[in-house]
């Protein structure tokens, strides 16, 4: 076998080409390539120099499955995705609007309470008279009765007897009275009102919310 070398380089290699000159029967039998070819075999993709490979190749090439696992589950544990708890143990958030509805029905039970223990004395003060709603009237409308009550004024005088009335003909008190929610903090706002709602329903899920972390052993 001979060898045949071309001393001049192609166009696009530094490499000087080689070519395999072939014994003549072979070279009568065997058609000639139409072009060259280079086929490296599984030994020698494994000799190339690791230099050759992108950044990428090379994490491959030294990363088995079980290392990407690990590494997965540390980024995992370093970047733990936020959980919407209030979807979680509330998820049509029927739990939410029962404890908000809950909560405005105890504030406006509470403050009726208030006002109507504010004017059960003057309740009963009216139920002691044969006539109890004419000595309403005497006490907070008519100013030559002897029960004319002279030390309050127009404003509290006239709340007075709408509250008494309610309570005499059981009516509905009014749940806006500042003399009789006084020294319970005063009238709420409806922004407070609701705003104490949202606090006790939020609380409702929060107590939801712990039992359930304890459950999974996620307490904090």
């Amino acid at each position: 076998m001979s060898i045949s070398v071309h001393s001049k380089p192609g166009p696009f290699s530094p490499m000087k080409a080689a070519l395999w000159a072939l014994p003549a029967s072979a070279a009568e039998t065997s058609p000639r390539p139409a072009q060259d070819q280079l086929n490296i075999s599984q030994e020698g993709r494994q000799a190339q120099p690791e230099e050759a490979l992108s950044e990428l190749e090379h994490v491959l090439l030294n990363t088995s499955q079980e290392d990407l696992m690990d590494q997965v589950q540390n980024w995992r544990d370093q970047h733990p995705l936020e959980v919407n708890w209030n979807a979680t143990v509330d998820p049509d958030g029927g739990i939410y609007a029962k404890a908000y509805l809950d909560s405005l029905v105890s504030q406006y039970d509470g403050t009726r309470r208030a006002v109507e223990a504010y004017y059960a004395p003057g309740h009963q003060e009216n139920l002691g008279f044969a006539n109890p709603y004419n000595h309403l009237v005497e006490k907070y409308r008519y100013s030559g009765s002897p029960y004319f009550r002279g030390d309050m004024d127009a404003a509290q005088r006239a709340m007075a007897f709408e509250q008494e009335r309610a309570l005499l003909w059981g009516g509905r008190v009014k749940l806006n009275d500042p003399w009789a929610l006084a020294a319970s903090g005063g009238v709420l706002s409806g922004e407070e009102v609701e705003a104490a709602a949202r606090q006790a329903a939020q609380e409702k899920l929060n107590a939801l919310i712990a039992a359930h972390k304890q459950r999974l052993g996620l307490e904090e």
